[in-house]
């Protein structure tokens, strides 16, 4: 897993999902991990013009945050699984002092989330 070492680069990535239209781009993309979208189909599913999405997802790229790849006349756009995987893993590597037990004063944590039992 990438790990972060310089905390310009999370402010980067965080940064670029703080806009609305690239943060519903980027969830767009993780839904559609692992075979991603090109620009039309994201533009087209959003409801907005492909130069807006194609600035957008130009931010995102720059971010790390999605990675492209040409087919033919088309790019292929995907969420970068392990760089956010290590952002959320930066985010959260000192919750709640290491007890893994992360809830607010009167809120309950179900036994399933606490033995790591997700389903």
């Amino acid at each position: 897993m990438e790990t972060f070492q310089d905390p310009a680069d999370v402010v980067t990535r965080l940064e670029a999902l703080a806009s609305p239209v690239r943060l519903e781009i980027f969830r767009l993309l993780v839904e559609q991990e692992p075979t991603g979208l090109v620009s039309g189909d994201i533009a087209e599913h959003l409801g907005q013009p492909h130069n807006g999405i194609s600035f957008h997802l130009k931010n995102l790229q720059h971010s790390g945050l999605v990675t492209v790849q040409r087919e033919g006349r088309y790019q292929r756009y995907r969420a970068a699984m392990p760089v956010v995987r290590a952002l959320v893993a930066y985010l959260t590597e000192n919750c709640c002092r290491g007890t893994q037990e992360c809830a607010l004063p009167g809120e309950t944590i179900p036994s399933s989330v606490r033995q790591g039992n997700q389903r």
